[in-house]
């Protein structure tokens, strides 16, 4: 059944429904001989998907009807309104029945290919994988939703795999006798936290009958300060083997860099815009490297007014792919001989000092290239940055830009851009485009 036919007619205080007892019994009819007491468990999840959208395109057909002559009438369409939900009704029953199979089906069939996915990555762990996966604590149902892709709930199971394996080397490390249990308490709740907080119930309830319930010369308690140097990583692993040994750790002083700070509020007149260019990459499926940093500009602000310019060709220790260098027009003889990123960073590090960074697609882009340089080069970045990329999408509507790209914003407002994807070029420009967005912030 393609549509329903139905024939309504409107005149000035009237409105009316020419065919409705037709098209009822023709509905009910079909729906009677097509859809009734149908075994979706038996017919399979292709027929349920077939008749979910032929009910579904027929509800709309009479809704839309509805929205349609309510549009212009009010009191001469609650008559037709009363039938056409009748029509509603009838279509309704069939197609929740069909809907609601195939809304359970999906999520089964999308259940078992995240569970075929997390037993690959379980694999890898042999035994303790298969536990991992068999833990309380390792389906999300969020997972399940509609809105969930494919590449978020394969990011949190390889997060999952990544910690627990952390995890599990830690309590097998330091846990000694009460490595079971703990691993028990672990395996139930893929939580550090819980373990530690079982641990210390376990010490509680335990009787003081070791070594350092005796008095002796080698039971004293004592101390020593350490300065320990490590990743974020490393110091947590570290951190949660000195909890599960019971040693009492006092934290005097954290030396771990803190995440740059994201602003959205163009409120200030003092910062350094920035931008960078990269060699490009053939990609790791053409077996290439990554792409690695080749120049670094940038402008400094103060007050509005550009006060100083930081321009630095970096040598990459790899070659220019040749389509990368047709659109920022820098070769490999020209950055053969320039010093390396290390010495480079260092330099823009002493340049930004604690100033504002500002850049334009910095935050999934460029910010990436710099700290990883950075941390390369044993420096770090933790001043706050704003990205106008997606400053810019705020406004792209309301100013009917056909996109928010540097260049583009750049010739809407008319300024010059003297060297189109060089750094230092698009450094200056971000700075006038900066300021032009800050002013339709503060007029919105």
């Amino acid at each position: 059944m393609k549509d329903l036919g139905i024939i309504t007619n409107q005149t000035p205080g009237s409105v009316t429904f020419d065919n409705y007892q037709e098209v009822k019994t023709q509905l009910q009819r079909y729906i009677q001989d097509k859809f009734t007491n149908i075994d979706y468990e038996k017919e399979g999840l292709a027929i349920a998907i077939e008749n979910c959208d032929e009910l579904k395109g027929l509800r709309d057909e009479v809704t839309t009807r509805q929205k349609t002559l309510k549009a212009g009438y009010s009191a001469p369409y609650i008559t037709v309104e009363k039938m056409l939900d009748e029509l509603v009704s009838i279509i309704d029953g069939p197609y929740k029945c069909a809907k609601q199979y195939v809304d359970s089906a999906e999520k089964k069939q999308k259940k078992e290919q995240i569970l075929n996915y997390a037993m690959k990555k379980a694999d890898e762990l042999d035994k303790i994988g298969k536990r991992i996966i068999d833990s309380p604590a390792f389906f999300n149902d969020r997972w399940l939703l509609k809105g969930c892709k494919v590449k978020n709930y394969q990011d949190d199971i390889d997060k999952i795999f990544q910690q627990a394996a952390k995890d599990i080397n830690t309590i097998q490390a330091t846990a000694g006798d009460n490595t079971s249990i703990l691993m028990a308490q672990y395996y139930e709740t893929l939580s550090m936290n819980r373990v530690k907080s079982f641990l210390e119930s376990l010490n509680e309830s335990q009787e003081q009958t070791d070594s350092l319930a005796v008095e002796s010369e080698s039971n004293v308690l004592g101390y020593k300060i350490l300065k320990i140097t490590a990743t974020q990583d490393q110091m947590a692993s570290i951190m949660d083997q000195l909890d599960l040994m019971g040693v009492d750790v006092e934290e005097l002083e954290d030396g771990m860099p803190k995440a740059m700070k994201e602003l959205i509020k163009p409120d200030f007149y003092s910062f350094v815009v920035f931008d960078i260019e990269t060699t490009g990459t053939y990609g790791a499926a053409n077996r290439d490297g990554e792409a690695k940093i080749i120049e670094i500009g940038a402008v400094k602000i103060v007050d509005g007014e550009i006060v100083e310019r930081f321009d630095e060709l970096v040598n990459p220790e790899r070659d220019i792919v040749p389509m990368v260098t047709r659109i920022h027009h820098i070769t490999n003889e020209m950055v053969s001989d320039k010093p390396l990123v290390d010495e480079v960073i260092k330099k823009f590090h002493e340049f930004v000092g604690d100033n504002i960074l500002v850049g334009h697609n910095i935050k999934s882009s460029d910010l990436r290239y710099i700290t990883k340089a950075a941390d390369k080069a044993g420096i770090h970045f933790s001043v706050p940055f704003l990205d106008t990329y997606l400053l810019a999408k705020k406004f792209k509507k309301q100013m009917k830009w056909e996109n928010v790209k540097l260049p583009y914003l750049a010739k809407q407002y008319g300024f010059e851009h003297k060297e189109e994807h060089r750094a230092w070029s698009d450094a200056e420009v971000n700075a006038q485009v900066y300021f032009e967005l800050q002013k339709l912030s503060l007029e919105n």
